[in-house]
């Protein structure tokens, strides 16, 4: 009974000490596997010299190309208005012809060798186009009634020539058809208004040389005619006009 017991611990033991040979060998096998594949990790790892250098370089052409373009890829567009003058006028004008007109400027500006020639890659320009309101009108203060004839039943009146009295630019009419900018020059708000103010002047221009002034001096004549006549005295009678000067 004790002999029986005693060879059954034996075999146990054998198994035990089997099962740990293969366990042993198993562990082994995985090591040499896990170990190579470690070596391929850090052989395939790039020196840390070379990691900072490269991060390096990727945030200087990140950096020039953001400074580049302006810095454009982040920019807020704010407004706010405040009124600091307000007033009242009187205008003793009579506006009797308006003309329409579009006007488009080209404003560019660059840097240049000392004048004799323009430096590449320096230009900045803008092609953009407003439409104007030009208005012409004559001067009530220089209106006169020179004679009234109630027995050929004519009044003649005195007027001064009409002249250009504004011209207006209408705001959502603006349209950009090319805007550059270098960063080496640039197109600021007093060279801007600059080209709005030539772009007025050339509205009235435009419109003078189409004969406005010629349409407003006719025009008036018939308002003043119309307004004359409006009195129920004066009905009947005819208007005659001279324009101050003798022209």
């Amino acid at each position: 009974m004790y002999y029986e017991n005693k060879k059954t611990c034996y075999l146990n033991s054998r198994e035990i000490h089997k099962l740990y040979m293969k366990g042993s060998a198993i562990m082994a096998k995985e090591k040499e596997t896990i170990e190579p594949n470690k070596k391929e990790r850090k052989n395939n790892k790039l020196p840390k010299k070379v990691t900072k250098i490269l991060f390096c370089a990727a945030a200087v052409v990140i950096l020039v190309v953001t400074f580049i373009l302006g810095i454009k890829l982040s920019t807020v567009f704010t407004t706010q208005e405040k009124t600091t003058k307000f007033g009242l006028e009187d205008v003793g004008k009579l506006v009797t012809q308006t003309c329409y007109t579009t006007v488009l400027e080209d404003s560019k500006v660059n840097r240049d060798f000392f004048k004799l020639f323009d430096i590449p890659f320096t230009e900045s320009r803008q092609i953009f186009s407003y439409d104007f309101e030009v208005d012409a009108s004559i001067d009530f203060d220089k209106i006169k009634i020179k004679k009234i004839d109630d027995e050929k039943k004519t009044i003649h009146v005195e007027i001064p020539h009409a002249e250009v009295y504004k011209a207006t630019l209408n705001p959502s009419s603006f349209k950009v058809y090319l805007d550059t900018e270098s960063m080496f020059s640039r197109i600021d708000l007093e060279d801007h208004n600059e080209a709005v103010k030539k772009m007025q002047e050339q509205a009235q221009n435009d419109c003078v040389a189409n004969n406005l002034l010629t349409s407003a001096d006719k025009n008036a004549k018939q308002l003043l005619s119309g307004i004359i006549k409006g009195n129920s005295k004066y009905k009947n009678y005819t208007v005659n006009f001279t324009f101050k000067g003798g022209k």
